[in-house]
């Protein structure tokens, strides 16, 4: 199969970027292990008005891997260097789903000027964990499960239904490229090492929270209708970044694969 996109040289490291489309840029970042496939229902619905730039984080994708834990400043850099590396110099409208909210958060905070808006779908909610291991061993005990599950075979007969639970049926073109990167050894370790650096990264952005403020903001929240929990938080989250709010019902958590309509009109409507 031809890769889509390119592989861009950014920060010392290659990383998977695709654009496409004219006008306004969108910028998608992706949660916890996301791929650039899960965004295209999404961004062909943009790309009809919108210049659409979406990558692949290291270990991600078709991104080649890197064992550093990810860092919110160090997410935000990244994206200003993907903007960088295909001509973007602009303001843009940048978009984070569930964990990539707080990337694209940071983005914002650490580059005001280069933000014209900001949408968080779904976005993790920042907690305490007192009962967190230590750092580094979280990250050991990360890398030793991702090892084991790949020796044994469980990522290859486990990791494509994972994908197939938590986003739902995928279209045909998005097959093959799920089947390969789900049983990618680099892919479970590289979203293990993500997973473990969750607090780390909560506490990160609420240093960062009093740089400054935010661009005109949307906070999207996905209703399943199980329990308005969720949707409280993320009208709370809303609240204390000054945001506006809008939920979708039904919807699951990658609404983006979900709702990828409706997910495209509000960020069209925040797009300038």
């Amino acid at each position: 199969m031809k890769p889509p996109g390119t592989l861009v040289e950014v920060g010392g490291r290659s990383l998977h970027v695709m654009v496409e489309g004219s006008g306004p840029t969108v910028m998608l970042v992706g949660g916890l292990a996301g791929n650039w496939f899960d965004w295209d229902g999404v961004a062909a619905l943009l790309a009809r008005a919108c210049t659409v730039v979406r990558f692949d984080r290291p270990g991600f994708g078709l991104s080649p891997a890197s064992d550093e834990p990810p860092t919110v400043r160090g997410e935000s850099d990244r994206i200003g260097a993907v903007l960088d590396a295909v001509g973007v110099r602009g303001p843009v409208t940048v978009v984070g789903h569930s964990m990539g909210g707080w990337y694209a958060e940071g983005f914002a905070r650490t580059y005001p000027g280069r933000a014209a808006a900001l949408v968080l779908l779904d976005a993790s909610i920042a907690a305490r964990h007192p009962l967190a291991l230590p750092r580094r061993w979280r990250l050991g005990v990360s890398t030793g499960l991702a090892r084991g599950a790949s020796a044994c075979g469980l990522q290859r007969l486990a990791g494509p239904w994972v994908r197939l639970v938590t986003h739902g049926a995928p279209d045909a073109e998005a097959v093959e490229w799920i089947r390969l990167t789900f049983t990618d050894p680099d892919y479970l370790r590289s979203a293990l090492i993500e997973n473990a650096a969750y607090p780390d990264l909560g506490a990160e952005l609420e240093r960062l929270r009093p740089l400054g403020p935010l661009p005109a903001t949307l906070v999207v929240a996905a209703d399943s209708g199980r329990s308005g929990r969720w949707v409280r938080a993320q009208r709370r989250l809303a609240d204390r970044l000054g945001a506006g709010f809008e939920s979708l019902r039904p919807a699951r958590h990658n609404m983006m694969a979900d709702r990828p309509a409706s997910v495209a009109a509000l960020i069209a409507s925040m797009t300038v």
